[in-house]
């Protein structure tokens, strides 16, 4: 049976990104590492690290996706929380627990980790993460959200490949 390795990173649901952004990276000393700019289909995010010497690309990220104007809209608060697995095959078998429980979500290729989302019994969703190589991603690489092909995956890196806190990275 996989083995959940640690929280990987928060993301939080946010009213105002640039104010929300000044806060954690002026008050908290976070670093920003990333921004993703928003689009008709997706809202803008900020991705901040605790430490230069994290091995997560962001350790939190915020999107503006909050608004407590009326009921049905997101409020501020949690948006999910990623929990990182050691190998592709554990990602998968996570996958295949959420779909028998009803629970899954989607699957995406994000660059810097390959993710399964679901959500648990109270609808907050949780996110699954395995750690794409370090020397396979760069901060200057375009962030993207592409479908998870797990074949790829596999071809790529095998399924095997343990990486992060499974191969003994720091945080």
């Amino acid at each position: 049976m996989m083995t959940i390795r640690r929280i990987n990173h928060i993301v939080l649901s946010v009213r105002d990104l640039d104010v929300s952004t000044r806060f954690y990276r002026d008050v908290l000393g976070l670093r920003v590492v990333a921004r993703l700019a928003g689009t008709a289909h997706w809202p803008a995010m900020a991705f901040l690290r605790s430490t230069p010497d994290s091995t997560n690309h962001h350790d939190l990220g915020l999107i503006a996706n909050a608004d407590a104007a009326a009921d049905g809209l997101r409020r501020p608060g949690l948006f999910h929380a990623a929990f990182e697995v050691g190998t592709i095959d554990e990602l998968q078998d996570l996958r295949h627990r959420l779909a028998a429980a009803g629970a899954l979500g989607s699957d995406l290729d994000q660059g810097m980790h390959l993710s399964v989302y679901g959500h648990d019994p109270d609808g907050i969703a949780v996110e699954i993460i395995w750690r794409v190589p370090a020397e396979d991603w760069s901060y200057a690489d375009e962030l993207r959200r592409a479908p998870l092909d797990f074949d790829r995956a596999r071809q790529r890196w095998g399924g095997r490949l343990a990486t992060g806190s499974a191969a003994g990275a720091p945080s």
